[in-house]
């Protein structure tokens, strides 16, 4: 996994407390600062620090797969929602505005047309992460 520049940060300062705990010569600190900078992976930041010993691990593990949603979730379901609703109802309180304020029939229903299709994608994509398959 590609490391980043906060990473290269964390294993430096971990050098920096090895070598002012004399663990490491001036010397070997510098070499491994250097390739500290040059890291690009984990992997290359891990070997750096790999015979210092560990006071917090500068390299954070990846997150197991498990953890990872496939899909937005029920938390991104129920904000989709949410939107659509606030929305909807803005939309809505507009149109009636505009027809009290015209003083003659209703107006034509404009929100329709963005209510009922985002309504029909929205509830298309609910019920395909509620029911999809959930290995894809």
């Amino acid at each position: 996994m590609r490391a980043g520049d906060a990473d290269r940060d964390d294993t430096i300062a971990e050098l920096r407390e090895a070598y002012a705990q004399g663990r490491l010569t001036q010397d070997e600190f510098s070499e491994r600062l250097g390739q500290a900078h040059q890291a690009k992976t984990y992997g290359e930041l891990d070997r750096i620090t790999s015979d210092l010993p560990a006071s917090a691990s500068p390299v954070p593990a990846p997150r197991p797969q498990a953890e990872v949603e496939p899909r937005g979730g029920a938390r991104s379901v129920k904000a989709a929602w949410a939107s659509w609703v606030g929305v909807s109802v803005l939309m809505l309180v507009i149109w009636g505005a505009t027809w009290a304020t015209s003083g003659g029939g209703p107006p034509y229903p404009w929100p329709v047309w963005v209510i009922g299709p985002w309504g029909a994608g929205l509830l298309i994509w609910t019920l395909n992460d509620r029911f999809g398959d959930r290995d894809s």
